[in-house]
């Protein structure tokens, strides 16, 4: 008689009882690494219906007018950079078995906003003349919104490794970047559809 009262006041209970354990959503563990006009290292957990990691990236360019570095980039003072540690949360969609997502979460960055061009220093070193470029620049530290669209391709292998396309924003006070990278997914276990 208990056992009929207590099942019709949590229904949810029994129910519990009753599901299969082979009906829950996938889920795992991703990390990989993106490449592009930025660098990124990249790590989360992922289900069905969720995908929640973290990404550390960094991004460098060059100042908009007075001499930029040479090709063999000694010259480590014409670079503007930011870097980026940021945590996301967004929603997967699967396309076939292709995977479309989107996230948006909240990012600490820290960076350096070349000014104006001050002065050069040239070297003559017999065969080859170099020159070191200064700027005015500013140090700074932001949180930031980051947000991320992307595109996996479909699994390739027994090893669940995935290609995809990232596009990237940090929306922040101090200096907004936008990103576009190659990224690759590994570790990882289908969220397919059924």
């Amino acid at each position: 008689m208990y056992k009929i009262l207590l099942a019709s006041l949590l229904p949810g209970l029994s129910l519990a009882q009753t599901t299969p354990v082979s009906s829950a959503a996938p889920h795992s563990f991703r990390v990989g690494v993106g490449v592009g006009n930025g660098v990124e290292l990249h790590g989360g957990y992922s289900q069905r219906r969720l995908l929640a990691y973290g990404r550390l990236r960094g991004k460098w360019w060059g100042p908009t007018n007075g001499p930029k570095a040479n090709w063999l980039g000694d010259d480590i003072n014409t670079r503007s950079w930011q870097a980026e540690a940021a945590a996301l949360l967004g929603y997967p969609l699967p396309v076939g078995r292709a995977l479309v997502y989107g996230a948006a979460g909240l990012a600490y960055v820290r960076g350096r906003q070349l000014g104006e061009y001050r002065y050069s220093i040239r070297r003559n070193g017999g065969l080859v003349t170099n020159a070191e470029h200064f700027y005015a620049y500013r140090d700074y530290q932001a949180l930031g919104v980051p947000l991320e669209v992307g595109v996996l391709l479909p699994p390739l292998g027994p090893g669940q490794l995935r290609l995809g396309l990232a596009g990237q924003a940090n929306l922040n006070p101090q200096h907004s970047v936008y990103c576009l990278l190659l990224t690759i997914w590994s570790g990882l276990k289908t969220i397919d559809k059924p």
